[in-house]
């Protein structure tokens, strides 16, 4: 039997990419492959109207359309012609779960092989000839014809699917998946699913959590559909668990990476001659140049922060002369800006043939973008007797139109998200894309600025930073942290300061953000 011929569109405008794309499908053994190239948007759009397609696989990152523009203008064609996005695996969570919604299926480019491409593609034809089915029978009301059809074509899916009356609610039909997922607790996981609004709406695609363990997460979609005679929902669910998992453990590695090399430097150190020396990359990763940081013991010694010093002095001298191979050392160290920061180093002594002369190497990382203040102790005691100055009036229910909040973050649906929301409870809203804009913002505006919300990671300079520049002028302002990594612990506000501070995980809801704002906004905040 000779093979299924299938005219596939490869949207993507690394020449390199598209060629290894159609090389991975040109080896399909079930598969012709008939390809097509378009580097760009308009170049697509053009070819999609001269001719017939089966597939397109395209990036998201086009030379004329950047992020998700390029499946958005695709969207229109998809009743006709499947879309499987191919992403890098780096996007925000907001962008690859919009990414899922609008294709028919998501690849990771890092983990593309031929097997998971053609099986992605036999999986959004299958997916689309179905729903193509489904709707052609709309004019059908031949009930058992709907059974013969309909139900041989759902029971071989690998997905759970249910049909539902739109009319009052109850159960046409399931298939075998959905058996096979649920079983007595059929009833219970369709009233969770339903929560949804399913029956209200003609079509909805989304990502969700079933109360199942075999099948903890799973991606949604619902259909308008005629089943028989009744006004119907078909709602499948696919299993993503694996996808999901695999995603997670990508980042967490990722994170665990990023924080173990970030802007590692190196250093070596002799100690029978006294000199010492440094990289550039670790005079970089701690803010100096080379006339600021010189090659000295003395200018390493005085940086490290003033109760880590003798430590970590003594741990080196120790180890030089000590049976172990090799040392590792966390400590706080001063950086250009002269603030402290956490950094590792990790050495082993360097063997230049000569017993006498003993020298240490290694590098130095460092472990989290946050960074702190050191303050003597003559002046800890001296600032606590003293009150702060108050800057800023209580964050009233009835706010003035006046009062001023200021956002900022790297990502521009959240940007637009936020901002309709401060502005609803009465705030003059202003924007920064990163840190550095958001600290001059904050500097032009400061005595107007009643609220804050501040994303943890950004370009050029970190909500960390951002943080540390408000309260370094007393500022009690409510400043709301937003990141997608859930690590609290990096978070920089103590827990005195919750009366004034919040933090938000993303991806969340904008329920989750009113709550937070509305925390705020009905209750005045302390000025100390």
């Amino acid at each position: 039997m000779g093979r299924k011929e299938i005219r596939a569109l490869i949207v993507e405008s690394d020449a390199s990419r598209a060629s290894r794309i159609v090389t991975l499908l040109a080896r399909s053994s079930d598969f012709r492959f008939h390809c097509a190239t378009a580097n760009s948007l308009a170049r697509a759009n053009k070819l999609l109207l001269e001719k017939r397609w089966d597939i397109v696989l395209s990036a998201l990152e086009l030379v004329d359309a950047k992020g998700l523009d390029s499946l958005v203008s695709f969207n229109p064609t998809r009743g006709e012609v499947p879309v499987v996005s191919i992403v890098e695996g780096a996007e925000p969570d907001a962008v690859l779960n919009a990414a899922r919604s609008l294709s028919d299926d998501c690849l990771f480019w890092g983990e593309l092989g031929e097997d998971c491409l053609v099986q992605s593609i036999s999986y959004a034809l299958e997916r689309r000839r179905m729903l193509r089915e489904l709707q052609v029978q709309r004019t059908e009301r031949d009930a058992v014809h709907v059974d013969s059809l309909y139900r041989g074509v759902l029971d071989k899916i690998d997905e759970a699917v249910f049909v539902v009356s739109r009319a009052d609610g109850i159960l046409l039909y399931s298939n075998e998946t959905a058996k096979r997922w649920f079983g007595a607790n059929m009833g219970e996981a369709l009233e969770d699913v339903l929560e949804y609004d399913l029956l209200e709406v003609e079509e909805v695609e989304m990502e969700i959590s079933v109360k199942n363990a075999d099948h903890p997460r799973a991606e949604l979609r619902s259909l308008s559909v005629d089943w028989g005679e009744e006004s119907a929902c078909l709602i499948s669910m696919r299993d993503i668990s694996k996808q999901k998992r695999a995603e997670d453990a990508f980042l967490a590695s990722q994170r665990r990476v990023d924080l173990a090399t970030r802007e590692a430097g190196f250093w070596s150190w002799d100690l029978a001659g006294g000199s010492m020396q440094f990289s550039e990359a670790l005079r970089k990763t701690l803010g100096y140049g080379a006339q600021a940081f010189g090659d000295s013991i003395s200018t390493f010694e005085n940086a490290i922060h003033p109760k880590d010093r003798e430590r970590v002095m003594a741990d080196l001298r120790n180890f030089a002369t000590g049976p172990k191979s090799d040392c590792e050392l966390k400590f706080r160290i001063r950086c250009g800006d002269g603030l402290y920061a956490n950094v590792g180093i990790k050495g082993g002594r360097i063997a230049l043939g000569d017993g006498a002369q003993v020298v240490l190497g290694g590098s130095l990382y460092r472990l989290s973008d946050k960074k702190e203040v050191y303050v003597p102790a003559h002046e800890e005691v001296e600032r606590s007797a003293e009150p702060i100055p108050a800057k800023k009036k209580p964050v009233e229910n009835d706010l003035p139109t006046v009062g001023m909040a200021l956002i900022v973050d790297d990502e521009e649906v959240l940007r637009k998200a936020l901002d309709s929301i401060l502005t609803s409870y009465g705030f003059t809203t202003i924007v920064a894309n990163d840190g550095v804009e958001g600290i001059e913002l904050y500097e032009k505006h400061k005595d107007e600025i009643e609220i804050v919300v501040l994303d943890m990671n950004m370009p050029r300079v970190d909500g960390s930073k951002v943080f540390e520049r408000i309260r370094l002028d007393g500022d009690r302002i409510p400043i709301i942290m937003t990141s997608g990594n859930d690590d609290k612990h990096a978070l920089p506000f103590s827990d005195g300061e919750k009366e004034n501070c919040d933090f938000l995980l993303k991806p969340f809801g904008l329920a989750d953000v009113k709550r937070i704002v509305g925390r705020f906004v009905s209750k005045p905040v302390s000025v100390e």
